[in-house]
């Protein structure tokens, strides 16, 4: 419960901080516009300050209005071509290991394609899931695109699926480990942070699938976890 509140905080921290990524923009007469922060607003004039640290004091009839506005940024959104994501987090426990352990596991995942349109990226992932009892190398297709591809926050969404290698050794727990299907789907936000290249969080479902031979008998694996990442993407 604890972990679940933490996640729901961060999801929503990450979400006001990106909205409140603002500032000042003042249309003038001439059909210019000048963006900073307006520091006085006396009735006669207004006086803003520019992000280089200019200060410009306007008369009022030379501006038409003032709002406020998402912070201007040099992000050039891909439409299409080449993109980069790299992922990790804790993939948070249910009773679905061969020890009964609970804890959360950790996974890491890079995943490499090509971006169609604002909707649809297919690409190929590989990674590592760092489970209590077992190691698994997942190897899987990935499809994604962009619910929407303007503003400081761009929602996504993602669909996995492939097979994990399982690379457990041997023990006085099992033997024989085999791997199994792998798939998962989810919602996540980029936050772009220059030209190309921005932060991502994301959260959803993770299905894996396992075996191992214990006292000559096939036992069954299946974690089923709640999937938090944070990484980038390009």
């Amino acid at each position: 419960m604890r972990l679940s509140f933490i996640v729901v905080f961060l999801f929503v921290a990450l979400g006001l901080a990106a909205q409140s990524r603002t500032e000042d923009v003042v249309y003038l007469q001439n059909g210019s516009s000048m963006r900073g922060k307006v520091i006085a607003d006396d009735g006669k004039g207004i006086t803003i300050q520019t992000k280089d640290g200019s200060v410009f004091v306007l008369r009022k009839d030379e501006v038409v209005r003032v709002a406020t506005e998402p912070a201007f940024g040099s992000y050039q959104y891909k439409e299409k071509g080449f993109s980069h994501f790299t992922e990790l987090g804790p993939l948070v426990a249910g009773k679905t290991t061969i020890d009964g352990v609970t804890t959360a596991a950790f996974s890491f995942q890079t995943v490499n394609g090509y971006k169609l349109n604002q909707y649809a990226f297919t690409g190929l992932g590989v990674g590592v899931d760092l489970y209590a009892t077992q190691t698994i190398i997942p190897v899987f297709g990935s499809f994604r695109g962009d619910i929407r591809k303007d503003g400081s926050v761009i929602p996504f969404y993602f669909l996995d699926a492939g097979y994990g290698f399982n690379i457990t050794q041997n023990s006085s727990a099992g033997e024989d480990f085999k791997g199994g299907l792998m798939y998962a789907a989810g919602l996540g936000m980029k936050i772009p942070f220059n030209r190309t290249a921005g932060f991502l969080l994301s959260m959803g479902y993770r299905y894996q699938r396992s075996e191992y031979l214990q006292n000559s008998t096939t036992k069954t694996v299946t974690y089923s976890r709640l999937a938090i990442r944070a990484g980038f993407f390009l």
